[in-house]
């Protein structure tokens, strides 16, 4: 990511998926990264979000996800990603989800979490 299209995320919109490590640009070598404080991991939020928008986890948690969204430019895009997921399927003109294509979404969610794991640990 260039400087000029990392000004475009508000500093407290970045997202802390990679705080803490090193970061790489063509021609400049090695930066540090400044560590924020994460009170949730990236890998949590998406698994609560459903929970999250149904209303359905503890006060305690919603305020920590609430403030994750507000700190986590990435984290925020899913959760407005899923919201529009939400409206279009619920708007009355919702259109037939191909039989098997839940267990396909879940197994690529499943997929990409583990290789993040992977990644992390």
């Amino acid at each position: 990511m260039s400087h000029r299209e990392r000004n475009l995320i508000p500093p407290n919109r970045q997202s802390n998926l990679s705080a803490g490590a090193e970061a790489r640009e063509p021609g400049t070598g090695a930066r540090h990264v400044a560590k924020t404080i994460v009170e949730i991991e990236c890998a949590e939020v998406w698994r609560q979000i459903s929970s999250y928008l149904d209303d359905e986890i503890d006060s305690g948690l919603r305020a920590t996800m609430s403030s994750h969204f507000k700190e986590c430019a990435h984290c925020s895009a899913v959760l407005d990603g899923t919201l529009n997921v939400v409206k279009l399927v619920g708007d009355g003109r919702a259109f037939e989800i191909p039989s098997g294509a839940k267990e396909n979404i879940y197994k690529k969610l499943d997929d990409h979490l583990a290789a993040h794991q992977r990644t992390r640990g």
